[in-house]
């Protein structure tokens, strides 16, 4: 799986998904579910932070030790 493959699978993921909760081991499941061989907990934290820059998902850090993205409501809640 390429990294843009990698990526519209995590973008359709979180616009189409039921959850608002994003984490580094939900992602990490996400990839290896579709065949992204052991992704390192590096790669899904990029694509976390990656997805916060560019204003797709905003990063919840109140729960101190645990990092959560959640997505960003843009345009009537759509990514």
């Amino acid at each position: 799986m390429s990294a843009a493959d990698r990526l519209a699978l995590l973008r359709r993921a979180v616009r189409e998904g039921d959850e608002d909760e994003w984490t580094t081991c939900r992602v990490e499941r996400l990839y290896q579910s579709y065949g992204h061989a052991a992704p390192k907990r590096k790669t899904a934290r990029d694509d976390l932070a990656r997805f916060a820059r560019r204003g797709l998902l905003v990063l919840d850090d109140t729960d101190r030790g645990r990092r959560v993205f959640r997505r960003a409501r843009v345009n009537g809640g759509q990514l």
